[in-house]
């Protein structure tokens, strides 16, 4: 007993001892116990002792070093971002971290971080070259944004000063590898990628540029060569695949490409990932047909394991898109009745389910998602399908969690950045949707899809000279693509810029396939017209058409032509002429009918229109051209009545719906107006001017909570948008909600915009009320008065008793 009581107080005394050890102490221990095992190599069991001593001190700052080095080692470069940002915060006047930081936002192109961090490099150590070389990285990027050439050579210059000193400088490579891909000479920057590459092998972003480089100087064995050797490093890329599979299409070698992807699907019971891609290939080269015996046999060659049914159900959806959709639904559902749960079911599944939704059939389709995810809660393809619902739904917020879940699975899938960028839209926020856009843009090596959304979102915010340089690079990535060619042009007319304009037109011309003489024939025309060249743009689209290059829209545009030099009698005269060798041409036909409008004979222009109703009653511009004659004749009755034919012809027309919902508004039936915009919204939630109309009408007309709720709801995409009408939704529902002063900013801009508009006055008027601004509150309310005129809206009666109480 003597014995076991005196182990107890040895016992004892020990856990006191150990007690007794400070934090410091404690955290030390770990700290030195995970400089052993980072020298004997055992990095992960390092990171773990490096954690341990955050329990005991949060702010050391070696240890958090420490760390953040084994996350980069290990290839987490957002662990390792996230270790040196929670190390900036604790000791924000470190200049080596800043510049890591940096240097790895600019790597993954987050440049408000990179500037951020780079900013506060410069100002802690402005003799730094490695500082140095991020504020030139910095200005080489400003300037890009607004095609600012001198500054593109000034920072391209000292970029290769300071490379020149340091090789090893990444930051400053980049800036001279990319200002020699933007010259006249892109050939010029294959030495410097090559000296990047040797570094460097597997640098995906060096990879990509000699691609690039490669493609602008048309080497086209060379990049043959470039395709397999980055396929080889990056085999899980499937743009790649793709872009060598091009390769091979464009030298004319559907064998060789066929033999190629058969040799990366391997044995026809191999993993299914290549075989499918085989199959593709079939069906884009030889048809569906050819592509579904390829399937029928595999399925043969698997029978039995659970490819043959991912074969079987493939070959279903081949029958699907033929038109044998019962039969390919049945297929799909005696499939996956037998099926146990794995994620080749569920890739079934998210195949079904996107049938389900061709047929009309969402509830279906939805339950299929919310199976997939109650067994696998990352599938990232069931996620997409959920997000999209959510987005449409206005439950944008749930939606960007569905994405970033998808988004950690698979952080380079393009389709999932531009979810994520509509859900940011539905929300308001423009600058992380247009990051998101950015991104896929860069995921896919400036792919044409990508790169003309995120051009197009730079429009509509007015930077011009982003889009034009996001389209630069997407057009020296895909030289080809017509698509992007026009994209370009548009802008390159808008800005003035004829030679690069030219040049584009050059270049379409050069491509021997219809596409793209048409868009050549249209660009060169529109250059020379809007160089003021009337004539000779006028001579060029008649030789085009004398010798067989004109189609129907070169008739018309050069009909256009004339009429913009005010030659009516000559556009008359072309116009009939094109008529007798397309006379069935039902665009010539309303181009007809709208030059005897022009003229003055109303009555032979609506025979017209009336008879290419008659003729093609599935079409949706004649009933829209005629409507808008009478109404412009001041026939309303049988304006009415065209408008009720078209919709009966066409129930689903967004344009007829529209005027309806137009006509209802203005009779006072706003009701039936709101029924209307609910139903397109339905159809479309993505258009932008539906939802603010549907959401105006909403804010300005119902007063119950659920119905305001809604219309925010629906209003939060407009919040970014500076248009007039918008701003004028957004603010009136702020108002309404009692966000007096946030309602103002985007009122006042409205109000100025849209000054003859009675209700935006009102608006206004009645928040500057609501402020008690009695002087502001008086003008605006007594301006929207006066345009209303005679009109009944109940809004005018509150703006008249709202002026007596303020004693006018």
């Amino acid at each position: 007993m003597q014995h076991f009581l005196r182990v107890c107080l040895i016992c004892l005394s020990i856990s006191a001892l150990s007690a007794c050890k400070t934090n410091e102490e404690k955290a030390n221990a770990f700290y030195q116990s995970g400089l052993a095992l980072l020298d004997a190599g055992d990095l992960e069991r390092a990171a773990i002792q490096f954690l341990n001593v955050f329990q005991h001190d949060g702010f050391h700052e070696d240890a958090r070093r420490k760390l953040a080095e084994i996350r980069l080692e290990q290839g987490d470069i957002g662990a390792a971002y996230s270790q040196y940002l929670r190390l900036i915060e604790q000791y924000p006047d470190t200049p080596d971290v800043r510049i890591l930081l940096a240097r790895i936002a600019i790597d993954a192109s987050n440049w408000d971080e990179a500037r951020r961090h780079g900013q506060a490099a410069v100002a802690l150590a402005p003799e730094d070259p490695q500082a140095q070389a991020i504020a030139v990285a910095l200005a080489y990027r400003d300037a890009s944004q607004i095609n600012d050439t001198a500054a593109l050579a000034q920072a391209a210059t000292r970029a290769r000063t300071l490379l020149d000193a340091n090789p090893e400088d990444e930051v400053a490579r980049r800036v001279v590898i990319d200002n020699l891909m933007r010259s006249d000479t892109p050939g010029d920057a294959l030495p410097e990628i090559d000296r990047a590459l040797a570094r460097d092998p597997e640098n995906y972003a060096y990879h990509t540029a000699r691609l690039q480089v490669l493609t602008q100087v048309n080497d086209m064995p060379d990049i043959g060569l470039q395709l397999r050797q980055m396929v080889a490093l990056f085999p899980d890329d499937a743009n790649l695949t793709q872009a060598l599979i091009g390769w091979y299409i464009v030298q004319d070698d559907v064998a060789g490409a066929e033999q190629y992807l058969r040799e990366l699907a391997g044995a026809d019971t191999a993993p299914i990932e290549g075989h499918i891609a085989v199959v593709q290939f079939l069906q884009n080269t030889q048809g569906p047909d050819v592509a579904q015996q390829e399937l029928d046999r595999l399925a043969t060659a698997n029978a039995g394991t659970l490819n043959a049914d991912v074969y079987i159900t493939l070959s279903a959806a081949i029958r699907f898109e033929a038109g044998e959709r019962d039969a390919a639904i049945a297929t799909f559902e005696e499939v996956l009745a037998r099926a146990e749960p794995s994620d080749q079911t569920r890739q079934i599944r998210n195949t079904y389910a996107r049938l389900l939704i061709a047929t009309g059939d969402e509830g279906a389709a939805r339950a299929q998602v919310d199976m997939i995810l109650s067994e696998d809660e990352t599938n990232v393809d069931a996620l997409k399908l959920r997000a999209i619902w959510l987005i449409a739904d206005d439950r944008a917020g749930e939606a960007v969690l569905a994405l970033r879940q998808a988004l950690s699975q698979q952080p380079r899938d393009a389709e999932t950045l531009t979810l994520m960028a509509q859900a940011h839209q539905r929300e308001g926020n423009r600058a992380l949707a247009g990051e998101r856009l950015a991104l896929a843009v860069d995921v896919t090596n400036s792919a044409p899809a990508e790169a003309i959304r995120y051009a197009n979102f730079l429009l509509e915010d007015g930077r011009t000279a982003a889009a034009r340089s996001v389209l630069t690079d997407a057009r020296a990535a895909n030289p080809n693509d017509v698509a992007v060619m026009t994209s370009l042009a548009g802008i390159l007319l808008r800005e003035g810029a004829w030679i690069e304009a030219q040049g584009v037109a050059n270049t379409l011309r050069a491509i021997e396939n219809a596409e793209a003489q048409k868009a050549a024939t249209s660009l060169q025309a529109a250059l020379l017209l809007g160089q003021n060249r009337i004539e000779d743009s006028l001579a060029f689209l008649q030789a085009e058409i004398e010798q067989g290059n004109g189609d129907v829209e070169a008739v018309t545009q050069l009909v256009q032509i004339h009429l913009l030099a005010g030659n009516l009698a000559t556009a008359r005269s072309t116009l009939n002429e094109a008529l007798t060798r397309f006379p069935e041409e039902n665009s010539l036909q309303m181009l007809s009918a709208s030059l005897f409008a022009m003229d003055g004979d109303f009555e032979t222009s609506e025979a017209a229109f009336r008879r290419i109703i008659a003729a093609s009653p599935q079409s949706e511009a004649p009933f829209l051209r005629l409507y808008n004659l009478l109404v412009a004749t001041d026939q309303p009755a049988k304006a009415d009545a065209v408008l009720e034919a078209g919709l009966d012809a066409l129930p689903n027309s967004v344009n007829l719906r529209w005027l309806s919902a137009t006509r209802y508004e203005e009779r006072g039936d706003i009701d039936a107006a709101i029924a209307i915009y609910e139903e397109m919204y339905a159809a479309n939630s993505d258009a932008v001017v539906i939802a603010n109309n549907l959401a105006s009408l909403i804010a300005t007309h119902k007063n119950d909570e659920s119905s305001l709720a809604r219309a925010a709801a629906i209003a939060k995409r407009l919040r970014d948008l500076e248009v007039p009408a918008f701003q004028d939704t957004y603010g009136w529902i702020a108002y309404r909600q009692g966000n007096l002063e946030e309602a103002l900013t985007y009122l006042a801009p409205a109000a100025a915009g849209l000054p003859d508009d009675p209700l935006v006055q009102y608006h206004l008027g009645m928040t500057y009320a609501e402020l008690g601004q009695a002087e502001n509150a008086t003008t605006y309310l007594t301006r929207a008065l006066m345009l209303a005129g005679d009109q009944s809206l109940p809004q005018f009666d509150i703006a008249r008793a709202k002026l007596t109480e303020l004693g006018q």
